[in-house]
């Protein structure tokens, strides 16, 4: 993320649910000088919605990379469930349009509840 050993950074992990049932983990790491400003309040509703509206920042791109992983012990908790499962893990790297890195994430999707679907375009 281009960091320094004094700069600090945000580190979030949440449980997103559909009808009460986990779907995804997220482990979220963002750099305070870039995205200031994250409480309560903003975890509670969208960060994104906080880096658009309140900081009048763009993000510009994602880059994702997608790989099958099992949970750890600590997700089994998370997801209710002690059977192990294939995870889609996501891993992200967020950029705005100035350039700098605003995100490293990863998030850890039920492979029996979550599909990706990708479309590629030509130019």
């Amino acid at each position: 993320m281009r960091l320094t050993e004094d700069d600090l950074v945000y580190y979030t992990c949440r449980t997103r649910l559909v009808d009460d049932v986990p779907y995804v983990v997220e482990y979220t790491y963002m750099p305070v000088e870039v995205i200031p400003g994250i409480n309560q309040r903003v975890l509670k509703g969208s960060i994104y919605s906080h880096i658009l509206d309140t900081l009048q920042l763009k993000p510009q791109s994602a880059h994702r990379t997608i790989r099958a992983v099992l949970p750890t012990e600590q997700e089994k908790k998370y997801f209710q469930t002690e059977e192990p499962m294939a995870l889609l893990e996501i891993e992200q790297i967020a950029y705005l349009d100035d350039g700098r890195i605003f995100e490293y994430s990863k998030s850890h999707q039920r492979g029996d509840k979550y599909s990706f679907p990708c479309v590629s375009v030509w130019q």
